[in-house]
């Protein structure tokens, strides 16, 4: 066996193995045996088995959703801008499709579907707007692209200040988002899970099919061009399906941020840059970090339950300064991006 499929397999005895724990471990614990009966043999009476099934399955395959998609989106965003820092959640893709949800279910009284099509467009319109100010602000003449990730930041600040100012506006209503906008990996999110999860599936879809003319482009033009490759399709529609995925991920449970930031980091040097092992290994290690996060968000300050985006962005504050220390500070370290 190949050592990249081995670690491909690896990964997934991990991802399985923490999905087990995650519906294991909690206020009750549950044998594994019993959460495997839950699962396979489910007996409506048995109070572990309800526990099991209504509450931890649909909190862990949320997490899986939105680890995965958001670990997808960012191995895709730092190979098409080959930047280190780019990520649904620094590109302004996440803080747009909390904007559009917040604004459309103030303004409008948006319903549920509503919502997640809100997502989905302001989804479109944060990463639209990153760019046009990135623009601005002169991208062509940044060859380290801080420029982007500036703009990123700067979008992402202006809209959630933005979705702020609307939770305030009506007190009555903030307690209705509030534990979402933060990222909350909560079962009670299920509906959501079961409206949107198709799109998660097509974003996955799409990039699976152009996995291979997609790496080419991130391994540069001159190459994708020699070999035929439509380089401004295929950017398009891998940037599409990105942004897509991220905002159906942030219509379910709120915007998530570090896992596209640092996965992609992770798991690049044992995968190598082909999007071809990169996109299942990256969509389970983040799926592998929701799960444990969601895990460390229940049990670390019990009785109470800490919010999983809220847990992710204090880990990631770290990870993103490690990461421009190494990147951008380091001297030499231009020949490494």
């Amino acid at each position: 066996m190949r050592p990249r499929w081995l670690v491909l397999v690896l990964i997934g005895l991990a991802l399985l193995a923490s999905l087990l724990a995650n519906l294991a471990i909690g206020a009750v614990q549950i044998g594994w045996s019993d959460v495997l009966a839950a699962l396979v043999r489910f007996d409506p009476d048995s109070y572990d088995h309800f526990v099991v099934v209504y509450q931890r399955l649909p909190r862990a395959l949320i997490a899986i959703y939105t680890g995965a998609l958001m670990a997808v989106g960012g191995t895709v965003l730092q190979g098409l801008t080959r930047n280190p820092l780019a990520s649904p959640s620094t590109l302004g893709i996440n803080a747009g499709a909390m904007l559009f949800v917040i604004v459309g279910a103030y303004t409008f009284d948006l319903g549920l579907t509503a919502q997640g099509i809100a997502a989905l467009a302001g989804a479109v319109f944060g990463f639209a707007s990153c760019l046009s100010v990135a623009r601005l602000a002169g991208l062509s003449r940044d060859p380290r692209g801080l420029a982007l990730i500036l703009s990123g930041a700067l979008v992402s600040m202006l809209f959630v200040g933005i979705a702020n100012a609307f939770l305030l506006a009506d007190p009555a209503r903030r307690t209705d988002f509030l534990g979402w906008i933060t990222g909350n990996i909560n079962h009670v999110y299920a509906d959501r899970l079961a409206d949107f999860w198709w799109i998660g599936l097509l974003s996955f879809a799409i990039l699976g099919a152009i996995a291979r003319p997609l790496t080419l482009v991130m391994l540069g033009q001159e190459k994708a061009s020699s070999a035929g490759v439509n380089i401004t399709w295929v950017t398009r529609a891998a940037l599409a399906a990105v942004t897509l995925g991220a905002g159906s991920a942030v219509a379910i449970c709120g915007p998530i941020g570090f896992v596209g930031l640092v996965v992609p980091h992770i798991v690049r040097p044992f995968i190598g840059a082909g999007l071809g092992l990169a996109l299942p290994a990256g969509a389970m290690t983040g799926a592998i970090f929701c799960l444990i996060g969601d895990l460390v968000a229940r049990q670390a300050f019990t009785p109470y339950v800490l919010h999983t985006g809220v847990l992710m962005d204090l880990i990631g504050g770290i990870v993103f300064v490690a990461i421009v220390r190494r990147f951008y500070l380091t001297p030499g370290a231009r020949g490494e991006t």
